[in-house]
């Protein structure tokens, strides 16, 4: 029996213009990382339950959240302001469908109160809500400067002042994921 509250597990990562080794690999990656990390919050002394927690962005966040549904680890979602307005931000629309389907496996889903008009301070507040509420980040970034506020680079950086601790995945080249 499990004991506890639950060991958030929670991502931080790039949109696929900046995943600039094969998915694949990122993939194979993303989920050894949390086979690890769920192994570890279940072998804890009282035991805990994974939890992973993505804001469902494309690329990284969708990544990590397909791996915790192959691992059996339910996922919450907590997006940057009301999702019909998150999914015209979307790159690609094509993505959508998948978006919604993975939206709809969430254990829970939690909408900010973000607006369209300053998506940049949106999605800070949803980066720095992860951290706020996780174990544990798991950050596929690839090792340069933010493109905007509230960016990969800053999310990690706001994590360690916050003390958590972050396995870096990296996303632009061919290396071992690491701890910060």
């Amino acid at each position: 029996m499990t004991y506890g509250a639950p060991f958030k597990i929670a991502i931080t990562g790039h949109r696929p213009n900046r995943l600039h080794v094969c998915i694949a690999r990122i993939e194979r990656q993303m989920f050894r990382v949390m086979r690890r990390l769920a192994r570890e919050a279940r072998g804890n002394v009282l035991g805990r339950n994974p939890v992973a927690l993505s804001a469902l962005a494309e690329g990284s966040d969708r990544i990590f959240a397909e791996a915790a549904l192959r691992l059996g680890i339910p996922f919450e979602v907590v997006l940057p302001f009301k999702s019909a307005d998150y999914e015209t931000t979307f790159g690609d629309a094509s993505g959508t469908p998948h978006y919604r389907a993975l939206l709809a496996r969430a254990a829970h889903v939690m909408e900010l109160a973000g607006t369209l008009a300053d998506t940049t301070a949106a999605y800070e507040a949803v980066g720095r809500a992860c951290v706020d509420a996780c174990d544990v980040l798991v950050a596929v970034w690839d090792g340069k400067p933010a493109a905007g506020r509230g960016g990969t680079p800053e999310i990690i950086d706001y994590a360690r002042r916050m003390g958590r601790r972050v396995i870096w995945i990296h996303a632009g080249e061919k290396r071992r994921p690491k701890w910060l």
